[in-house]
């Protein structure tokens, strides 16, 4: 299994590692298809906190332990993960259980509890940019990422308050990113106004307290993990989704 390691206001440790790789061992049994697990030792105030997120079997699973000793985290973490497993694949067996009973709202969920994130991969057609603005008016989502036709870069829409359009896009020069702002005129883009930032770049973990910090419809940020843009929202029934690019 892949396992990243981070150290946060800690010395790093190859025992806490070692410790924790031992206990995430079994996870490759019960998971069809491990992407990779990101894992956080840290210190906060008197508190030994251990966060781990799990990419595996099309979703995203992520919780955060404390106590007052990192190895007693470490097996409270993993025995939680072990839960969530169970029920994602009791989701997954049965059709009769909603996403509301497996995954609180944004509103309902505590600090620091598990969390179970829905992930899919972004359309692979591949669209111009007057496709997907047609397509943003057709939907409830006020955004979406698509293929730009003849590229393979991934760009994201967004319908602004103000009537006109966002469309993002990685920089061709840099690793930043250039926001476009167009008008739509009688079924044809017109540029407005345009500039380039870097955007954030964050693992799963970090975009979701930064959503829930900032209370954020979504977020669009560089993933960590994979060097490409991600989109994190609340679903219909305040679920957390991820979506991103598909894999190469």
């Amino acid at each position: 299994m892949n396992i990243a390691y981070y150290f946060k206001n800690l010395e790093p440790s190859d025992a806490l590692k070692d410790y924790a790789s031992d206990k995430l061992a079994k996870l490759s049994d019960r998971l069809h298809h491990i992407e990779g697990i990101d894992v956080r030792f840290q210190l906060e105030r008197q508190n030994q906190m251990f966060e781990i997120t799990v990419h595996a079997d099309s979703t995203v699973l992520h919780l955060k332990k404390a106590d007052k000793d990192m190895y007693a985290a470490i097996d409270n973490a993993v025995d939680s993960l072990h839960g969530q497993i169970s029920k994602h694949r009791d989701k997954l067996d049965s059709k009769e259980v909603s996403l509301e009973t497996l995954i609180p709202t944004f509103d309902e969920r505590p600090i620091g509890s598990e969390l179970s994130i829905a992930v899919f991969d972004a359309l692979g057609k591949p669209m111009d940019d007057l496709d997907a603005v047609m397509q943003v008016q057709a939907s409830r989502f006020r955004f979406l990422m698509y293929r730009r036709i003849n590229e393979d870069r991934y760009s994201l829409i967004l319908s602004r308050p103000d009537g006109n359009y966002s469309l993002v896009y990685p920089h061709e020069d840099d690793d930043g990113y250039k926001e476009s702002v167009n008008i739509l005129k009688e079924n044809e883009l017109q540029e407005i106004s345009a500039s380039t930032y870097p955007m954030s770049r964050l693992s799963v973990a970090e975009a979701v307290d930064r959503l829930e910090e900032n209370k954020m419809d979504f977020l669009a940020f560089v993933n960590d993990d994979t060097g490409r843009m991600n989109i994190l929202f609340h679903g219909r029934h305040g679920e957390l989704v991820l979506k991103r690019p598909p894999f190469k």
